[in-house]
């Protein structure tokens, strides 16, 4: 998508003192199998374009989860869905009239994003029974490394085809993501009471197996205490180093693979998600052994959680 060729020749700096030597030679021995960007981006556009999303994936977080309680967490996950998966299909125009627009797209593409993780706790406390939440949790917290691993070899696979192009790759998720808010539409449902075809037996384990009553009215925050509390904001800033090292291995490692180390697009798709291997992996484990050591009453529940994130993230 990007010529970094062309973006490394329009730039005083030396490029030979900020990259690899070696993978250097060998890319310029290769050249002719390469497949070159159209875009003449420099570095501070593209950091424009790839913070624009994250920016919007922010701003929505706390109205996602207003959005998901008062009004519908099923609608709130399906607009978080569908919202990013149009931005996907008119990302390549965006991109071939104006950087612009592109950033606008980009930046209502992460509004979108960001509606879905707080709808997706509040669907989760609706549906999953509290000795089981620990582990299915996880489960579906890993699906997002799931996701970017198989989202990262598939577009360096279509990126470095003569016959797709890099514009395909927003094209088919764009299309996917269609394709699954329509089918979230019609079998998600807000809570068990809501599912047409939920057995009784399974109704009653669930309802049996919820600490309380989430339909009823609920009391009102108690922003005094959460403002003036500790652990609120050690947790605060340890997710916060936890989205720096996400993002970072989404948009920042795979443009330094690439413009610094020179490994063709293919290859760097596929090192850019070796390390959501390894997250995926451990998020599972721990959460089986936080899972183990609740059961046996090893230790409390509240440390638990915050011990297994720190093992996972900071890995």
């Amino acid at each position: 998508m990007v010529n970094n060729s062309a973006v490394s020749s329009n730039n005083s700096v030396n490029i030979s003192a900020v990259t690899c030597p070696s993978n250097l030679e060998e890319i310029e021995n290769n050249s002719t199998h390469q497949i070159e960007g159209e875009f003449d981006w420099n570095p501070e556009v593209r950091g424009f374009i790839l913070g624009s999303s994250l920016v919007g994936y922010l701003v929505t977080q706390m109205p996602g989860g207003m959005m998901a309680e008062k009004i519908s967490a099923k609608m709130t996950i399906i607009l978080g869905v569908f919202i990013p998966a149009l931005c996907h299909l008119i990302s390549p125009f965006a991109a071939w009239s104006s950087i612009y627009f592109l950033i606008v797209v980009q930046f209502v593409a992460g509004m979108g994003q960001g509606l879905t993780p707080a709808a997706s706790c509040v669907l989760a406390a609706n549906w999953l029974p509290i000795d089981e939440r620990g582990l299915l949790n996880t489960i579906i917290v890993a699906g997002f490394c799931a996701g970017a691993l198989l989202g990262g070899v598939a577009t360096g696979a279509l990126c470095s085809s003569s016959v797709f192009g890099w514009p395909s790759v927003f094209y088919i998720f764009g299309g996917l993501g269609i394709i699954f808010s329509i089918y979230l539409q019609f079998f998600l449902f807000e809570s068990p009471e809501k599912h047409p075809r939920i057995t009784e037996s399974e109704l009653k384990h669930i309802l049996s197996n919820q600490e309380l009553n989430l339909s009823g009215k609920r009391p009102p925050i108690p922003w005094k205490k959460i403002l003036t509390s500790v652990p609120f904001y050690a947790l605060t800033i340890a997710r916060t180093g936890q989205f720096w090292a996400a993002t970072h291995f989404i948009s920042v490692h795979p443009t330094f693979l690439g413009t610094i180390l020179h490994y063709p697009i293919q290859q760097n798709g596929l090192f850019a998600s070796v390390p959501f291997v390894l997250q995926t992996f451990l998020a599972v484990l721990v959460s089986w052994i936080s899972g183990w050591l609740n059961k046996h009453e090893i230790l409390k529940t509240f440390p638990i959680p915050t011990s297994a994130s720190s093992v996972v993230h900071d890995s």
